[in-house]
């Protein structure tokens, strides 16, 4: 009787405006083409990086990210410290960043969608994601005068990178990110162009074939090694560096 009773009821239309899943199981492809430092007091850094998203639930993911800072040079103001008072900051405090690789997690705590003038539905949501991984680091020798600068590479190390933002998906597809991301790496220089500071202090060392670590590159001039074991002699400094940038890009769910 219930059923007979319920098939006389009036049919009621039901509009479903979206899946309950529109993320779970996709996988999202995001480029930064501008990733510029915020906090540049001694160094500027403007890079290119790219991610690959899959998320596994709807607000949960797993991440991948790495790029390159193209343009990674000591500050103005630390340019003008050195040319006008003769002194430039501490040589951890100028160690610039140059590639970096991540893996991590996403989650996305607050969403909320909506539409203008009838048009397509629009999601937005908030978006923090955090990793470990390795970067390439080096430090300005010489500053540039009459001459290029001259750098000196002070190798890969161990890296980690936190992150807060916004995530607004267009259509079934298309994603627009803003995101504040803070790298952070030690400031400890225990090597320059695989020089090491044993090498540094070996006595009237030119030819690299000769060095105790075995591992001493050949620099570009004979300023550019003094310069470098100069840095190496320098007490080690055990502080971390943070990189803030701001890093805007757009993306391609499928």
């Amino acid at each position: 009787m219930a059923g007979v009773a319920w098939a006389g009821e009036p049919a009621a239309q039901v509009h479903v405006i979206e899946q309950r899943d529109a993320k779970s199981g996709r996988v999202e492809v995001a480029l930064f083409p501008a990733a510029v430092q915020l906090n540049g007091q001694f160094t500027q850094h403007v890079g290119t990086f790219g991610s690959v998203t899959w998320h596994l639930r709807e607000r949960f993911a797993l991440q991948v990210l790495g790029g390159g800072n193209w343009h990674n040079v000591e500050s103005n103001f630390n340019a003008m410290l050195v040319e006008n008072y003769r002194v430039e900051a501490q040589s951890s405090a100028s160690l610039l960043w140059t590639w970096g690789v991540f893996g991590g997690v996403e989650v996305e705590p607050f969403a909320a969608k909506f539409t203008l003038f009838n048009g397509p539905l629009a999601h937005f949501g908030v978006v923090l994601s955090g990793g470990l991984g390795a970067g390439g680091t080096r430090h300005q020798l010489k500053p540039q005068t009459t001459t290029p600068a001259s750098y000196g590479d002070t190798g890969a190390r161990f890296m980690g990178t936190l992150a807060a933002g916004f995530r607004l998906s267009l259509g079934k597809h298309f994603t627009a990110r803003a995101e504040v991301r803070d790298v952070v790496y030690s400031a400890r220089i225990e090597q320059v162009n695989g020089c090491t500071r044993a090498d540094a202090d070996a006595p009237n060392l030119i030819d690299p074939g000769t060095a105790p670590s075995g591992q001493c590159r050949e620099f570009e001039r004979d300023i550019d090694r003094t310069l470098a074991f100069s840095l190496l002699k320098l007490d080690p400094n055990s502080s971390v560096l943070n990189n803030v940038g701001l890093y805007l890009g757009a993306g391609f769910i499928f």
